[in-house]
C-alpha cells in the first residue's frame, strides 16, 4: 500500500507523468479500497465507543439515571408508601422503622440510618420464603443469617434486614429495591420466582413486540443516554402531558387474584401470558442488579425450589380439543388410579394414569398421581420427571415452573453475580433427589431446618466472596449452639397456629391430603384444638372413611361445642348412614347457632320428610328459599315435597326452578320428566 501511494504522487515541475504503469497502478488502488473502508469503519466505530462512553459518564456525573433503574417499563404502581419511616429516639439517634400499614406483608424490622461505621448492611429481599412464612423472621432464611454471621465473623458488625414481602413478586421486590437503595446497603440477597402469576396484570404492545426487539428496548433502557434522550423528547412533546404509551398501573399493596376468588377457579391455561410474565421476570431480575450496583452494593442471587414429591397442582384443565367421551374416560381412569392407590396396588395405579395420561397431556392432576405411583413403585427418575411436568401444567402456578429457575441462572451467569443454587441444593438433600414434606411445609415454604441450610449456604458464599472471613471457632458445634439458642426461643403454640392456618389456606383449595397433614403438624407444637380435628375430618370424608371422618368431627365438638361446620359435616354423615334423628339434632344445632344457614335449612328438611314430618320439612324449604332464592337443592325437595301433597302445579314450578338455577341437576329433570309424563297419560 505504501508503494501506491508514492507512484500516486504527482510529478515534479519538469518531469512528465509516464503513462505505461498507470494500469497497474490503479489495480492496485483499487485493491486498496476495502482496506481503507475496514479501517474508516474501524475508526468510526472506535471513535463512537469513545463517544457514548464520554457521554455516558458526563451523564452520570450530572446524576441522570438509566430507566430502568427508575421506573418498570412494563408496570407501575398508584401510590408508594415508604416501607420504614423515621422514628427518632431521645437520643437523637434516626432509626427506620418498618411502617405500620405494610406490617401486614412484612415482619417488623429497624435499624439506624445514617448506617453506624463499621457496619455492613445486608437486605434480604423476595416474596414469603424470604419473609419466612407461614413463621415469621426469627426461622427465616434471614433471621437464621443474623443469627449465625456474627458467630462465623466476629470482626465485623453485621446488620440483616428481612425485606421480603408476602405475596411480593420480581416487579414488586424491584420497585421496593429502589427505596432499600437509599439506606446504604452492602449487600442484597435476592429470593424471588414463585409469585410471578398471583397478581391479574395485563401487558399491552410493550411486551407483545417481537422478542428481539424488546431485548434491545430492555438494553437501552439500562442507558443514561436513552434516559436523558426520552426526557428531553418527552418534555418538548408532551409539555408535561401524559405519555402516550401506558403501563399497567397495580395497586400499591399486593392484590392477588386469589383474594377475589374461592379457589383457583380464575386461573386458565394461557401461553401468551405466560410468555409475558416470564419475559418481565427476566428484566426484573436484571433491574434489581442494576439497581444494587447503582448504589455500590454486591447482590447474591438464589433459586427458588419447591415441593414436588408432596404437593400436588393447584389448579388441572384439560388439553384443548379433548372430547366430552374421552373425558368421561379419562376421569374413570383417575377414579380407578386412586382405587388402586387406595387398596395398595401402584402398578395397577400406573397403568390407569399412563392411559389417561396418553388421553390428555395437559392435566397437571394426572402427571402428579401418575409420579406418586412412580414414586411407589421406586422408579424415582421418571417419578421426578413426571411430578416436574405436574408443576409445569399447574393452571394456578403458585410455585416457580422450571423456566423462573433458568433465568435466575441466566441473570447470575451473565452478569456475573454470585449465585445460590437453592433448588439443586434441596433436590441433593432430598430422598432419592425427590423434594417433599422433609423440606417444606406447604408447597413453597422451607422448614426450619431447610430455612437453616440455606443461611448456611450464604454464609459459605459470602466467605468465597471474600465478604465473610471465618472464624477459627466456625464449626458445627457452633452452629449447633446457635441452633440451641435460637430454637429455646421459639413460642411453640405460635408456630402450631402458624401451620394451621397454611393447612386452612389448603383445606380452601381443596388440597385436603396436605392439609391434613399440616394438621396434624400443628397439633403437635400447640396440642389438640378443634381446627385440626376439623381438617383431619374433612380428608378423612373425602378419602372415604365416614367412621373416621365422625370421629374427628366429634373431636372438634368436644373442644368446641359451637363449631357450626363440624355440626354442619357431622349431621350430613349422620344422615347418609341413616342416623336421622341424630342428623336432625346436629342441623337443628347449627341453626340455633346460625338461623340463616341454607343448607341446613334444606337437609334439615330433607332428614324430617324422611321421617313423614313433611310440614315442617316444607317450613324449612321455603326458608332456605327466602335467604337463597336460587338454591336449586331446595327448590328440588320442596318440588317433590308438593309432589307427595299433590300439588303438581307447585311441584313443576320448583322443578323447574332448580334446573333453572342448575341446569344438570340429574334429579331434579327426572322428576320433572316423570310428573309430566303422568300428567300426560292422565289426560
Amino acid at each position: 500500500m505504501k508503494k501506491s501511494g508514492a507512484a500516486m504522487k504527482p510529478p515534479a515541475h519538469g518531469e512528465s507523468a509516464m503513462e505505461v504503469g498507470t494500469p497497474h497502478l490503479r489495480a492496485a488502488e483499487k485493491g486498496s479500497r476495502p482496506m481503507r473502508a475496514r479501517k474508516k469503519l474501524a475508526f468510526a466505530a472506535f471513535t463512537t465507543v469513545v463517544f457514548v462512553g464520554v457521554l455516558e459518564l458526563a451523564l452520570w456525573l450530572c446524576g441522570v439515571r438509566p430507566d430502568l433503574y427508575d421506573q418498570d417499563p412494563y408496570v407501575g404502581f398508584s401510590s408508594s408508601v415508604p416501607l420504614f419511616s423515621e422514628r427518632t429516639r431521645a437520643s437523637g439517634r434516626i432509626d427506620m422503622l418498618t411502617a405500620a400499614n405494610k406490617t401486614a406483608f412484612f415482619n417488623v424490622q429497624r435499624f439506624e440510618q445514617p448506617k453506624p461505621a463499621g457496619t455492613y448492611r445486608i437486605f434480604c429481599v423476595g416474596g414469603s420464603t424470604t419473609y419466612g412464612r407461614p413463621y415469621g423472621d426469627r426461622t427465616s432464611f434471614s433471621g437464621w443469617l443474623r443469627s449465625f454471621l456474627p458467630v462465623a465473623d466476629p470482626s465485623r458488625r453485621w446488620q440483616v434486614i428481612n425485606a421480603g414481602g408476602i405475596s411480593y413478586a420480581s416487579y414488586r421486590v424491584a420497585f421496593l429495591m429502589e427505596e432499600l437503595a437509599q439506606y446504604e446497603p452492602d449487600l442484597f440477597v435476592i429470593y424471588c420466582g414463585h409469585n410471578e402469576f398471583l397478581e391479574r396484570r395485563t401487558y399491552g404492545q410493550l411486551i407483545a413486540a417481537p422478542r428481539v426487539l424488546t431485548d434491545v428496548r430492555a438494553w437501552l433502557s439500562r442507558t443514561r443516554i436513552c434516559a436523558a434522550t426520552s426526557r428531553l423528547v418527552g418534555a418538548a412533546v408532551n409539555r408535561g402531558a401524559t405519555s402516550a404509551r401506558t403501563r399497567e398501573v397495580l395497586t400499591g399493596e399486593v392484590d392477588t387474584i386469589l383474594d377475589h376468588s374461592v379457589g383457583p377457579e380464575d386461573y386458565h391455561r394461557d401461553h401468551f401470558q405466560h410468555d409475558q410474565v416470564f419475559r418481565h421476570f427476566e428484566l426484573n431480575l436484571n433491574r434489581m442488579i442494576d439497581i444494587a450496583w447503582a448504589v455500590g452494593a454486591q447482590v447474591v442471587l438464589v433459586t427458588p425450589a419447591g415441593n414436588l414429591r408432596d404437593c400436588g397442582p393447584f389448579k388441572s384443565e384439560h388439553r384443548s380439543g379433548l372430547t366430552h367421551a374421552d373425558a368421561e374416560r379419562f376421569g374413570a381412569l383417575l377414579d380407578a388410579a386412586a382405587a388402586a392407590r387406595a387398596d395398595d396396588y401402584p402398578q395397577r395405579a400406573l397403568a390407569a394414569l399412563d392411559a389417561a395420561v396418553a388421553l390428555d397431556n395437559r392435566h397437571a392432576e394426572a402427571h402428579y398421581q401418575r409420579g406418586r405411583a412412580l414414586v411407589e413403585l421406586g422408579r424415582h427418575e421418571a417419578a421426578k420427571t413426571a411430578l416436574q411436568r405436574a408443576v409445569e401444567e399447574d393452571v394456578c402456578p403458585l410455585r416457580a415452573p422450571a423456566a423462573v429457575r433458568k433465568f435466575v441462572l441466566k441473570a447470575a451467569s451473565q452478569r456475573n453475580v454470585p449465585l445460590i443454587d437453592f433448588a439443586d441444593a434441596v433436590e441433593r438433600d432430598a430422598e432419592h433427589g425427590i423434594p417433599g414434606s422433609e423440606q417444606f411445609l406447604d408447597h413453597v415454604h422451607p422448614n426450619i431446618a431447610t430455612n437453616r441450610a440455606l443461611a448456611l449456604q450464604i454464609v459459605d458464599a459470602l466467605h468465597q466472596e471474600g465478604v465473610v472471613s471465618l472464624s477459627t471457632d466456625w464449626n458445627d458445634t457452633a452452629v449447633q449452639a446457635v441452633v440451641e439458642r435460637v430454637e429455646a426461643r421459639l413460642d411453640r403454640r405460635a408456630h402450631g397456629a402458624a401451620l394451621l392456618n397454611v393447612a386452612k389456606v389448603f383445606a380452601w383449595a381443596g388440597k385436603l391430603e396436605e392439609a391434613e397433614r399440616l394438621a396434624s403438624q400443628a397439633t403437635q407444637w400447640m396440642g389438640a384444638n378443634a381446627e385440626s380435628c376439623y381438617i383431619r375430618g374433612l380428608a378423612a370424608s373425602t378419602r372415604g372413611d365416614p367412621a373416621a371422618s365422625i370421629e374427628c368431627y366429634r373431636n372438634a365438638l368436644e373442644i368446641n361445642p359451637d363449631y357450626v361446620d363440624a355440626l354442619y359435616n357431622l349431621g350430613l354423615l349422620l344422615a347418609r348412614d341413616g342416623r336421622v334423628d341424630e342428623a336432625i339434632r346436629q342441623f337443628s344445632r347449627v341453626l340455633t347457632l346460625r338461623p340463616h344457614h341454607t343448607q341446613a335449612h334444606n337437609n334439615v328438611g330433607a332428614a324430617l320428610a324422611s321421617r313423614g314430618r313433611l310440614s315442617l320439612a316444607v317450613s324449612h324449604y321455603r326458608m332456605a328459599l327466602k335467604i337463597d332464592p336460587q338454591n336449586a337443592n331446595a327448590h328440588y325437595n320442596l318440588g317433590l315435597a308438593m309432589a307427595v301433597e299433590g300439588d303438581t302445579k307447585q311441584a313443576v314450578k320448583h322443578l323447574r326452578s332448580a334446573l333453572r338455577a342448575q341446569p344438570d341437576h340429574r334429579k331434579a329433570r327426572e322428576k320433572l320428566a316423570k310428573i309430566e309424563r303422568v300428567s300426560k297419560s292422565e289426560i
